[in-house]
């Protein structure tokens, strides 16, 4: 895999179809522990913006971007067109802040403590999710 482009319709429903595509791609890349905690951000990251990326075009796909460097997998995730800034960086809570109980509000933390690298930016025309994997070393 040198670089590939996903497309999810913006639909809860296809968030799970997405992260085990992703995941099978991905495989060989990651170490074990580093595949897991791929597995939870971009479950995280994609659920989050269908639920809250705030765009006029329901309808518009989420793109996500893998790349890779010597020692690095590259993660885009893209939102939709027309999205509202969203950095996820502004909004995470500490994990250890959030109520025991509580049955949301962990997904932003657990995204910025499983990357190795988070950033959130304006590519183009849409805004970015970047997340950085390290890769296995043999």
């Amino acid at each position: 895999m040198i670089s590939q482009s996903f497309y999810m319709r913006n639909h809860l429903d296809d968030v799970d179809r997405m992260v085990i595509s992703l995941k099978s791609v991905v495989e060989g890349n990651l170490d074990q522990m580093a595949k897991f905690k791929f597995e939870i951000c971009m479950s995280e990251a994609l659920k989050n913006i269908v639920k809250h990326a705030r765009t006029p075009h329901k309808d518009a796909p989420i793109e996500v971007t893998l790349s890779e460097t010597n020692s690095t997998l590259v993660v885009e995730v893209f939102d939709p067109i027309d999205a509202d800034v969203f950095d996820l960086r502004v909004h995470a809570r500490e994990l250890g802040k959030v109520d025991l109980m509580a049955e949301s509000g962990r997904g932003l933390g657990l995204i910025i403590q499983c990357a190795d690298l988070v950033n959130y930016s304006l590519s183009g025309d849409r805004h970015c999710l970047e997340l950085q994997f390290l890769k296995q070393r043999i």
